[in-house]
């Protein structure tokens, strides 16, 4: 039987997932996290070289794999979306790929002028209708390559192969994708991770990813008033103009008031993410009401998973 083990790094904790069976029949065998002496939304690069930090994280890896006896040679992980830095920018498709890789890496100069070289990109057009011919909106992905090295290297130490690496905002939607395909056709959603110090919003048209952004908070006393202004005010904006029907939240910092403050906004209906909702689920999972009923933080950890799966 296959089995996907999808790791998430966020916070201070590492989460993950078990799934098995196949990406059309997946099944939820079992979810864990473990809380590290190490916050995985610093700036990860600069650890590459640290020995202790590196050993520490690679134990708690392997401790588990070893605790749950896999058999298993990779794995995919989501890392923090604070880890990335990210730009909505308007490109002529039209000009071919090295020419929008030319502006891509001009554009991170002007934010980065000493190192733009040092980061890997990636991209997703946006599937805006611009009033230029041939152009979208593409959303700029950048990581560090140190960022990547140190990941690399606390895999290679568990001997394990890094099958893929994702921005945990971006598996989380691979999750909803997949679990709640059919609630989301015809429909207009925003996807919002709420962690620590940071809010990511992503809209997503019938089915399209339109729009994506993010805010900060630096209190925890401020964030229900700092999430209510923002969504209203993303909400509001182009290319959303109002538009959302649902809103499905996921994230380590998921609170009861918080909810309660969204709803009073009226914007649009709110789910709380199920990342295994219409899985098939082992009994020992289905006994567990303590992790059942935080299963939204694993989110990002499940969508990675998944994507495995289905490779």
């Amino acid at each position: 039987m296959n089995r996907s083990l999808g790791i998430g790094f966020s916070g201070n904790r590492i989460y993950f997932t078990e799934l098995v069976g196949s990406g059309s029949n997946p099944k939820v065998d079992h979810i864990d996290s473990v809380k590290v002496n190490f916050d995985f939304e610093d700036e990860l690069g600069k650890y590459k070289s640290s020995q202790k930090d590196l050993a520490n994280i690679s134990s708690e890896l392997s401790t588990y794999i070893t605790k749950r006896n896999l058999n298993i040679s990779k794995a995919g992980l989501t890392i923090s979306s604070s880890q990335a830095f990210t730009l909505m920018l308007p490109v002529d498709y039209s000009e071919g790929k090295q020419s929008i890789n030319s502006k891509i890496y001009w554009e991170l100069s002007n934010y980065f002028p000493d190192n733009y070289n040092d980061f890997l990109i990636n991209t997703y057009r946006l599937n805006n209708v611009l009033p230029c011919k041939n152009s979208d909106d593409f959303l700029i992905i950048a990581v560090q390559k140190n960022t990547v090295e140190f990941i690399k290297r606390i895999f290679k130490i568990c001997s394990l192969e890094l099958s893929v690496i994702d921005i945990d905002h971006f598996s989380a939607e691979n999750a909803v994708r997949i679990n709640y395909s059919e609630k989301l056709k015809g429909k207009n959603v925003l996807l919002v991770g709420l962690k620590r110090g940071r809010i990511d919003y992503g809209f997503i048209e019938n089915g399209k990813y339109k729009f994506y952004a993010h805010s900060k908070y630096y209190n925890d006393n401020e964030f229900n008033l700092s999430l209510t202004r923002k969504l209203s005010s993303v909400i509001r904006s182009e290319p959303i103009s109002g538009r959302v029907d649902e809103m499905y939240f996921y994230g380590d910092e998921i609170k009861d008031d918080t909810i309660e403050s969204v709803q009073k906004q009226g914007l649009a209906a709110i789910h709380i993410i199920n990342p295994f909702e219409n899985m098939n689920a082992s009994d020992i999972f289905l006994k567990n009401d303590k992790l059942r009923k935080i299963s939204y933080k694993y989110s990002a950890s499940c969508g990675i998973a998944l994507r495995n799966l289905e490779e």
